[in-house]
């Protein structure tokens, strides 16, 4: 993953936190956006995992 696409997840979350904040989502709509909240956290969490917090390398090529 590049750091655009991170960057671009991490931008995302800041959108989906503004407008749950806001409170002016119906229900159905603030779990749909908490769902995918979820989804690009666990694929940051992923792709920056960084153990017990050490510097760790990632081998990109696959």
């Amino acid at each position: 993953m590049s750091s655009e696409e991170i960057q671009t997840r991490i931008d995302r979350l800041e959108e989906i936190a503004e407008t749950l904040e806001a409170g002016e989502v119906d229900l159905v709509t603030a779990k749909k956006l908490r769902e995918e909240a979820d989804d690009h956290l666990q694929t940051l969490r992923q792709q920056l995992d960084v153990g017990d917090g050490e510097i760790i390398e990632l081998d990109t090529e696959e």
